[in-house]
């Protein structure tokens, strides 16, 4: 296991644990594989998805737009009944900020190491227009609702940042699933940002896996209780809940894709 600054955490221990569970998921992505191959996976079923995972991303976090009511957003159309502008702008931002993935997918040779720039040019998407500090690391202190665990204070980032990106990057043997779920856990637990960690961590964490020929990704805002409990007890050093719930994640989202 990787020495590692707090509060990081070495997944490594959860693949032994969640073998299995790792098989079947590895069995719906070889059926998944076959059926992108044949073109057998519809388009409007990826765009759907894409549409999903920014409702789904932006309603854990809070944000009352609907499902359709965020499509209209995306397709440019103003919702019906006067919704809060800010929440407009979050719901626009999020899908443009997929699309920054989405062209580093099409631009990079696969696998292609993740940089502190990413996430910094992520996150100034995902908060333009509504954050000032949009793109850059904070400077104080940060609480996050729901949780006693209170992130590191800004001076330790020139040590955690580069050990998350080290971890990320580097070739250990891992399931992608594994790997995934840590560079979202370990995000989190850094909270670079003074706000719109969540959201950044979960397109980063797509990103990683779509490198990987995994598809898009969604944690559905129905599983939001469950997501933060695992999460809550990676914060205690358990990571294997959360691995799992994101294996978990990744194989629906095949299945959805495949019409299974």
């Amino acid at each position: 296991m990787t020495n590692l600054p707090e509060p990081l955490i070495d997944f490594s221990p959860a693949a032994q644990q969640l073998e299995q569970r790792l098989q079947a998921l590895d069995r719906a992505w070889q059926r998944f594989e076959a059926e992108l191959q044949a073109g057998k996976v519809a388009r409007n079923s990826l765009e759907a998805m894409r549409v999903e995972l920014t409702y789904n991303s932006n309603a854990i976090e809070g944000n009352t737009l609907s499902l359709r009511e965020t499509q209209l957003v995306l397709e440019g159309i103003s919702p019906p009944g006067g919704k809060n502008l800010k929440e407009i702008y979050v719901a626009r931002n999020h899908d443009t900020a997929f699309g920054k993935v989405e062209t580093w997918i099409a631009e990079r040779p696969p696998h292609d190491a993740l940089t502190l720039q990413d996430l910094l040019d992520i996150h100034k998407i995902v908060m333009r227009d509504i954050d000032p500090a949009a793109g850059g690391l904070r400077t104080g202190r940060v609480l996050i609702k729901g949780t006693r665990f209170v992130p590191p204070g800004g001076h330790p980032f020139d040590e955690l940042i580069p050990a998350m990106l080290d971890l990320a990057n580097r070739t250990r043997g891992l399931h992608p699933a594994i790997q995934a779920a840590e560079l979202h856990y370990n995000f989190v637990a850094i909270h670079p940002f003074s706000d719109g960690n969540g959201r950044t961590a979960r397109l980063l964490m797509n990103y990683w896996l779509m490198q990987r020929r995994f598809p898009v990704t969604i944690i559905d805002v129905a599983d939001r209780a469950e997501y933060l409990n695992t999460l809550e007890l990676a914060n205690k050093g358990d990571c294997v809940p959360f691995a799992s719930f994101v294996a978990n994640c990744i194989e629906h989202s095949i299945h959805r894709l495949i019409g299974e």
